[in-house]
């Protein structure tokens, strides 16, 4: 295995509307978690402001996935609602049947799709949405990396989200047609496709163990 980061995590730019929705935490019905790097930034930053899980109170907490929902559960906190399928229209759409006049706080990256965002308030539901860390792409390239692409030796990059398609297309582009991508969810394989790459193997369910089953379960032995 070989490591190519495709998109570079790290705090926000600016704290202040994060501080500020941590400063009336209690006042919302529902806190979503669309990663598990969200909770992690989103409870760090309430440790160094000196508040503890204890300010959650009677809120409830929706995550994305399995995944995040495990993450979580590091903090000793347990999920009220994750949806059967692991992505933004199936967490829409079980919000979405109680959402009317109900306070969501959303904790997600400073970039991503408002589709959930979007659903709520048309649902009647009163929506903030705070970026709790900021996601940039990678601007270059390992060159061992690009190397050992170049040269056919590496069998399978896995597409781990929408975002990391799309900076391993920009990266790489035509390179990648020497090797097998998996992806992560149809979404990510969409967003492969539509930059003229087909993936070779998709993952079910959509979490990163799904990735690596899906890995094995398309590799032919020689």
């Amino acid at each position: 295995v070989v490591s190519q980061p495709a998109i570079h995590i790290s705090e926000p730019a600016d704290w202040s509307a994060v501080d500020a929705a941590l400063d009336r935490l209690g006042s919302y019905d529902w806190l979503v978690f669309s990663s598990g790097n969200g909770i992690d930034y989103f409870f760090r930053r309430l440790s160094q402001r000196g508040g503890d899980s204890r300010l959650l109170g009677g809120v409830k907490l929706a995550v994305i996935g399995s995944e995040t929902a495990a993450k979580l559960a590091e903090y000793h906190l347990q999920a009220d609602l994750v949806p059967e399928s692991f992505k933004a229209e199936s967490l829409a759409e079980a919000l979405s049947t109680e959402a009317d006049g109900k306070r969501f706080l959303l904790a997600t990256a400073d970039r991503g799709r408002p589709v959930l965002e979007d659903a709520l308030r048309k649902a009647g539901g009163l929506v903030e949405r705070i970026a709790v860390y900021s996601s940039r792409d990678v601007e270059t390239a390992d060159t061992e990396v690009t190397a050992a692409l170049s040269a056919g030796r590496i069998d399978w990059i896995t597409a781990t989200s929408s975002a990391t398609a799309r900076s391993l297309v920009r990266l790489y582009g035509d390179a990648l047609h020497r090797t097998r991508l998996a992806s992560i969810s149809p979404l990510t394989s969409a967003a492969l496709r539509e930059l003229g790459h087909e993936p070779s193997a998709e993952a079910s369910p959509h979490t990163m163990s799904g990735v690596v089953a899906a890995i094995v379960e398309s590799t032919v032995d020689p």
